[in-house]
């Protein structure tokens, strides 16, 4: 389960070890010889969840980096939301689907990235770190997920000033780590996250009994990229196991779904609903 006292008492922890998380932007500008943590979420909708983990962080020291959705801009109230959450130090950035939004069309794809560069910037979040949104339910013919826009020679050339954290930030970095996410309702180190779109590696990845092997991972000196989905997290027990269900039975039946072709177009047009889970 995902609850805001079990992410209290990680933050806490790690404060009373004297390890500290960073943002993605700050840890490729910084000299570094310990450890790296850092702490990483997708807000595909509802920024208030974000804003909540984003607090409790601020309280024990930690910054991390909220990967926005851009559709997520069109609301003022959304936006002042982000600046808050940026105000306590955190990184506020995007988190892009331009290859499906757009099928697979580089000049297209390209078009709106940039779009939305200005409007992040507009808005005063200035871009300097990225993430691809990584949709389950898209059926992608001639390119692997949205990881490939920045595997582009000629985007991550005009683009060269921003760096993907799933493409090129470990190259960037010059350091190994571990990259673990809340994927599937449970903790998971995922197996070579910049390629396993290519490779399908899903049976690599190690499952984690609970939060608290990610603190081990750490005083063992490993360093970690934390990466959480805030719209998952809850405030009690009962509402964390309901979405639970539903996300497993709402899984279940899409796969059922895109077996059938009629289905299949009409979840591909409407992908942002599964963000809602």
């Amino acid at each position: 389960m995902f609850l805001y006292p079990q992410w209290e008492n990680f933050c806490r922890k790690l404060h009373e070890i004297n390890i500290h998380s960073t943002t993605a932007k700050k840890a490729l500008h910084e000299s570094r010889s310990e450890k790296l943590l850092i702490l990483k979420h997708d807000v595909e909708t509802d920024p208030e969840k974000a804003l909540k983990l984003a607090k409790i962080e601020h309280e024990y020291g930690h910054t991390g980096v909220y990967y926005v959705q851009a559709y997520l801009l069109k609301n003022k109230k959304n936006i002042n939301i982000l600046r808050e959450i940026q105000s306590l130090g955190h990184e506020v950035s995007y988190h892009h689907d331009v290859m499906d939004s757009n099928k697979g069309d580089i000049a297209k794809a390209d078009a709106e990235f940039q779009a939305h560069i200005k409007e992040f910037e507009l808005y005063g979040f200035n871009i300097s770190t990225v993430c691809q949104h990584g949709n389950p339910i898209v059926e992608r013919i001639g390119y692997n997920s949205n990881r490939d826009f920045f595997r582009n020679g000629d985007i991550a050339e005009k683009y060269k000033y921003i760096t993907e954290i799933m493409v090129n930030f470990k190259e960037r970095l010059g350091l190994s780590y571990q990259y673990i996410s809340d994927t599937g309702y449970g903790w998971k180190v995922i197996f070579d996250p910049e390629t396993n779109d290519i490779v399908n590696s899903d049976d690599k990845n190690i499952k984690l009994d609970s939060i608290d092997n990610i603190i081990l991972m750490l005083q063992n000196g490993e360093s970690l990229i934390v990466s959480t989905h805030p719209h998952r997290w809850e405030a009690y027990a009962f509402h964390a196991k309901l979405k639970n269900g539903i996300y497993r039975c709402v899984k279940r039946l899409a796969k059922f779904l895109l077996k059938i072709k009629i289905f299949r177009k009409v979840m591909e047009k409407n992908f942002k609903l599964a963000k809602k889970i």
